[in-house]
């Protein structure tokens, strides 16, 4: 008997995607034995966040790099990075570490947020951008400033909510087709002396797009650890300007500002970076392949079938991910089917898309689970004819 089965949780067959609610993705085995050596040893956090720090910033391209607890840490963490801007935190060293002088002055100022009463306390982020995580911004005490409408945005929209309240400009890599696109938002805010934080947690692969953003003029950008990358769900990466990534540490653990509830543990760091150093020396044609096959596979399986008619979608070069999407008839309500997919042993997750209309993503799916999951969805759409 397994942990799931000791503690009475059932196990997934997962072709929904790297979902924070289903546990992200699977770590190698590499790369939960280096977590193992990692948590055998006491190490000076400071210096393991420094050193962790000078990889990530090597691998993408950026001037410094922080490991933090997740994607939407390091949105809250570089938002309050933005705000702490032209602050007398700028002028603390923490250095040496084991000094670790967090006397009542250090405090006084790293513990400054989230206060609506910042000088600097808005975000301006396009309408279309807008997404339940942007929550993370208000979290470092921001508040929002929407601008243009659902079906895109003007640059001359974006440079008139900028004011002297300003923080930051927020992107979200995601929706870059529609509105003012990145390059020109970094132009007109960096016009005004304002940092953008780009949101591209789920956009790798590929992996150009690690260096992507900030080449296209991000401050700083945001990527989700425990997705396609493998590292443990619980990690996120924060990669940008140097004074910005430095005012965020500031900010996390061991350090006692707003992150200091958002702690990484010694051996997540050591994790996430086993998992990249990893993931960058896998072939990612390769991989896309495996993806497409499996695709390709369900969508033959399902072909003929009654009540279903399935295809097989890939996405452009920028964001690599192969769905096979069902479309069912009339008298099949997809919201039904989800469902009861997911009340069975194993509980079987497929998403959501219309009233009409399944995806699913077989980049997680194991070998043999595809069998597993036809079955079930033949069986269930049946049951609705």
């Amino acid at each position: 008997m397994g942990i799931y089965d000791e503690l009475g949780v059932r196990r997934v067959i997962n072709a929904s995607g790297t979902m924070t609610h289903l546990g992200g993705s699977i770590p190698e085995p590499r790369v939960m034995d280096a977590m193992k050596e990692a948590s055998q040893s006491f190490v000076i956090m400071m210096e393991l966040i420094e050193k962790s720090g000078e990889f990530l910033a090597k691998v993408t391209g950026a001037e410094a790099g922080l490991v933090t607890s997740g994607a939407s840490a390091a949105l809250v963490l570089g938002t309050a990075a933005c705000v702490m801007r032209g602050t007398p935190l700028e002028g603390i060293d923490p250095k040496p570490f084991e000094r670790l002088a967090l006397d009542r002055e250090w405090m006084e100022l790293i513990q400054g947020l989230p206060d609506p009463s910042q000088p600097r306390n808005e975000v301006i982020i396009q309408k279309a951008h807008r997404n339940p995580y942007d929550h993370a911004f208000k979290v470092a005490g921001c508040r929002l400033v929407v601008v243009g409408g659902d079906k895109g945005c003007t640059p001359e929209e974006i440079e008139a909510a900028i004011n002297e309240r300003t923080a930051a400009v927020a992107f979200t890599a995601r929706m870059e087709d529609v509105g003012v696109p990145l390059r020109d938002v970094a132009e007109l805010a960096h016009r005004h002396g304002v940092p953008v934080i780009v949101d591209a947690a789920a956009e790798l692969p590929p992996r150009s797009n690690l260096r992507r953003y900030l080449e296209e003029g991000a401050d700083l950008v945001v990527f989700s650890g425990g997705k396609h990358i493998g590292g443990p769900n619980g990690t996120g990466i924060l990669v940008g300007r140097r004074d910005l990534v430095r005012l965020a540490t500031l900010q996390a653990a061991p350090y006692r500002g707003i992150g200091r509830a958002m702690k990484v543990d010694r051996s997540q760091i050591v994790g996430l970076i086993t998992a990249l150093k990893l993931w960058l020396n896998k072939d990612e044609e390769q991989e896309f392949q495996g993806w497409l096959g499996k695709a390709n596979w369900i969508e033959g399986e399902l072909r003929g079938a009654r009540g279903i008619t399935a295809s097989v979608v890939e996405s452009d070069a920028r964001r690599r991910y192969v769905q096979v999407l069902i479309t069912l008839e009339r008298s099949v309500k997809a919201s039904e089917v989800v469902f009861n997919l997911r009340k069975g042993n194993p509980s079987i997750w497929v998403n959501y898309i219309e009233p009409n209309k399944i995806g699913m993503d077989p980049s997680l799916l194991k070998d043999g689970e595809e069998r597993i999951l036809v079955s079930a969805l033949k069986g269930e759409i049946e049951r609705h004819l």
